[in-house]
């Protein structure tokens, strides 16, 4: 897991990222506090690049990949921060670091076994007395809570826009190449358990894995990597931030897309963004004035109490009215309390958000820097003093990028001794 963070004004973009890695295997886990997680993408111009969540595609890790891209890169530029990302996309297909068809095939088995694996476990949550006792009565339950399960996902995912380039991709090519990977998550999620999932229940299970790998709405389900454009185009005077998922690919098809909902870029009626990525649990809290599990709770118990009270009223009206009653029970407490989270939300925003936002809208460079280091180390703060994972942790890394200086590091680790390498640094733009 990581913590990565992009902070836009007029001025400029602060860039602050930490340096855990999780490294998983045989069954164990080990954190690494080495991990570099920002970039540059261009040696020449003001535009850079971070990573979270996974640092690997298809094998690859991310920061040999784009290094080679900001090599051919040279100094040719383009007009939008989002050009550089698609002709980033362009080199990762054109340079077929994904043309591999047993990574393909590997990465098709992974893809099927978490996906049903995921889908059982959500299904019979809150059930787990049925797994308890799996006689043949509890097994049958288990499979048609499956069942409703995939068939709600399904609903869910047909109004969903696919990914570009699943547009055209059938069913009958997905079924012709998943063939063996599907009977495999069946044989290891199903039948080496006891269960034997019905004709029609494998039909529903392979419609959703095809439906779920065109969805960009659940990309989430599955490992990904987030990658985030930032910087500035040639014909962009304000700094800009695009943030892409990227998970696979099979058949020579990209499994990606824009995370259009935290795009964000500087104008002048946008004057500032704060744009937090992976665990944000604590700059949520700091930039909204409550912790978001926290503010969860009270909306569920407010939902909870306001059910009771209105039963309360209810059963005191029944003594003189039963139409009374009836009507003060028929009131819709799930609009309430969504009115209510709406107030709060607006509260929220005009009280902590908005200025917030406001105060960073001023910030120079240098205090835009240090904030963004400061939400960073506080993410990694909170998981040092609590029994959490320190999953957030090393140093932090630090840039700036501003349209006419360029990108600027504030801070960065190094795993060799600069004074004991310059070479590195007077050949780096040859």
């Amino acid at each position: 897991m990581s913590a990565v963070i992009g902070i836009l004004n007029k001025h400029a973009i602060a860039l602050a990222a930490d340096s855990a890695v999780t490294i998983s295997g045989g069954g164990n886990r080990k954190i690494l506090n080495t991990a570099n997680k920002i970039f540059t993408l261009s040696k020449y111009h003001p535009v850079g690049v971070m990573i979270y969540n996974s640092a690997e595609f298809m094998g690859t890790p991310w920061e040999i990949i784009i290094k080679m891209y900001r090599e051919q890169l040279g100094e040719k530029s383009f007009k939008k921060v989002d050009d550089y990302r698609k002709d980033f996309v362009k080199y990762l297909k054109d340079q077929n670091f994904f043309s591999d068809h047993k990574d393909q095939k590997k990465a098709l088995y992974d893809y099927c076994f978490l996906s049903l694996n995921i889908l059982n476990r959500e299904a019979t949550q809150g059930h787990e007395d049925l797994l308890k006792k799996l006689d043949k009565s509890n097994r049958e339950k288990v499979l048609a809570l499956i069942g409703s399960k995939t068939d709600e996902y399904i609903k869910i995912i047909e109004k969903e826009k696919p990914f570009d380039d699943f547009k055209e991709f059938k069913i009958s090519s997905f079924s012709s190449i998943v063939e063996e990977p599907f009977e495999y998550a069946i044989k290891i999620i199903f039948k080496d358990l006891g269960f034997d999932p019905s004709d029609k229940l494998q039909k529903m299970l392979l419609k959703f894995l095809f439906m779920h790998l065109k969805a960009k709405s659940l990309i989430e389900l599955q490992p990904f990597s987030g990658l985030v454009f930032v910087g500035y185009g040639d014909k962009q005077i304000y700094p800009h931030l695009v943030p892409m998922n990227i998970s696979f690919a099979i058949e020579d098809k990209l499994r990606a897309c824009i995370d259009t909902n935290r795009s964000a870029h500087i104008s002048n009626e946008m004057h500032s963004v704060i744009s937090p990525f992976a665990q944000t649990d604590v700059i949520d809290t700091i930039l909204s004035g409550i912790d978001p599990v926290l503010k969860n709770v009270y909306h569920q118990n407010f939902s909870i109490f306001l059910a009771k009270y209105n039963e309360l009223i209810a059963n005191l009206a029944e003594e003189e009215s039963g139409e009374l009653a009836g009507n003060i029970r028929s009131l819709d407490i799930e609009k309430l309390t969504q009115n209510y989270v709406e107030e709060v939300n607006e509260i929220q925003r005009s009280t902590y958000i908005n200025k917030m936002l406001q105060s960073v809208s001023s910030l120079p460079k240098e205090d835009l820097a240090e904030m963004a280091e400061s939400l960073i180390y506080l993410t990694y703060l909170k998981r040092r003093i609590t029994f959490a994972e320190e999953s957030v942790g090393g140093p932090v890394d630090v840039a700036l990028i501003t349209k006419g200086d360029g990108f600027i590091w504030m801070k960065r680790k190094h795993y060799f001794k600069p004074d004991l390498n310059h070479q590195f640094f007077e050949t780096y733009l040859k």
